[in-house]
């Protein structure tokens, strides 16, 4: 048996040092594991009577499994209190436009809204109610009490209105 708890510690890390770090590296993964096994054998040096430890390798390995559930049960609290998905501002994307689509989309609207104001009201209504109100072409020729087939035309002649005036103003 070795003479001193310093000859003991020499003697113990030099025979189990690198089983003990994989056995930490398994328990708590190769980021804390030395920083464990560090802490195992500063509480060997603290034990008051290191040489009544009947079996020093089975004193370490509970040692290591003990702080390695104290270190779990710790990431857990710091898990639950802290943020750890840190995300860099520019990955961040937002759902909303950004100024230019806005700027954009008005210029857009203005220019459909321009074109529509040249065709016939009955046009601009049938439109509207398909496109803003959300009525099928059925729906709204039995309010209007038009064939099904006049809503359609109107509604394609409007949209393809809006299209035209729209490109012809951006290019």
């Amino acid at each position: 048996m070795p003479k001193s708890k310093h000859d003991l510690l020499n003697s113990l890390f030099h025979h189990h040092n690198k089983e003990l770090l994989a056995f930490a590296g398994w328990r708590v993964g190769d980021f804390a594991a030395e920083d464990l096994v560090q802490e195992t054998y500063l509480r060997l040096l603290q034990h008051p009577e290191p040489a009544s430890i009947s079996n020093p390798r089975a004193y370490l390995y509970q040692v290591m499994a003990n702080l390695g559930f104290d270190h779990h049960r710790k990431e857990n609290v710091r898990s639950k209190y802290t943020k750890t998905d840190e995300v860099e501002p520019d990955d961040l994307i937002s759902p909303l436009p950004g100024p230019e689509a806005l700027m954009e989309g008005e210029l857009l609207l203005r220019n459909c809204l321009a074109a529509l104001k040249t065709l016939p009201e009955v046009y601009r209504h049938v439109f509207f109610l398909n496109r803003i109100d959300g009525l099928t072409h059925l729906e709204i020729a039995d309010a209007l009490q038009l064939p099904r087939r006049t809503v359609e035309r109107y509604c394609a002649k409007a949209l393809a209105l809006c299209f035209t005036h729209t490109m012809r103003n951006q290019g």
